[in-house]
């Protein structure tokens, strides 16, 4: 019983050894890898939100990546094996291409004029009917009130 569960233990230990992934012959730096990895998230985007887009325009969407940053598959591979091995180095990668999805996002958004939301601006007329302006916790209030008056 002794020697299995040294066998299991060995077995386990061994099968968690971290080994280094091999240097690419043609690597990729960082920036490269953030580039590319930028446009494969583009894509997998339009591609889960509107598909006809990348079938009407017959986009290979792998085809593209490997013209637009002059690779190939197997380029890509290693290099993207090779960063993943280093898990801070990836994540590094990861949150830089999170980055600049955020920054396309914020610069997508029309920026609010203080000047423009205040000459726009919609003026309400007070009510004619006396106590009809909203009060502050005025639907918390009758909803109280309403409970207090079942429980009489």
């Amino acid at each position: 019983m002794n020697r299995i569960a040294l066998f299991l233990a060995l077995f386990v230990f061994l099968a968690c050894k971290k080994e280094a992934a091999e240097k690419p012959e043609h690597m990729l730096t960082e920036d490269q890898m953030v580039d590319i990895l930028y446009d494969i998230t583009m894509l997998q985007a339009v591609r889960s939100f509107q598909p006809q887009v990348i079938d009407n325009n017959n986009v290979n969407p792998k085809k593209y990546i490997y013209l637009k940053h002059n690779i190939d598959s197997l380029t890509f591979a290693q290099n993207n094996i090779w960063y993943a091995s280093d898990f801070d180095k990836y994540e590094k990668i990861q949150n830089r291409v999170a980055e600049r999805i955020k920054k396309e996002k914020e610069d997508m958004v029309p920026k609010k004029d203080t000047a423009a939301v205040k000459k726009d601006s919609v003026k309400l007329k007070k009510s004619e009917i006396p106590g009809a302006e909203a009060k502050r916790d005025s639907f918390r209030k009758a909803a109280l009130d309403r409970v207090k008056h079942r429980r009489n």
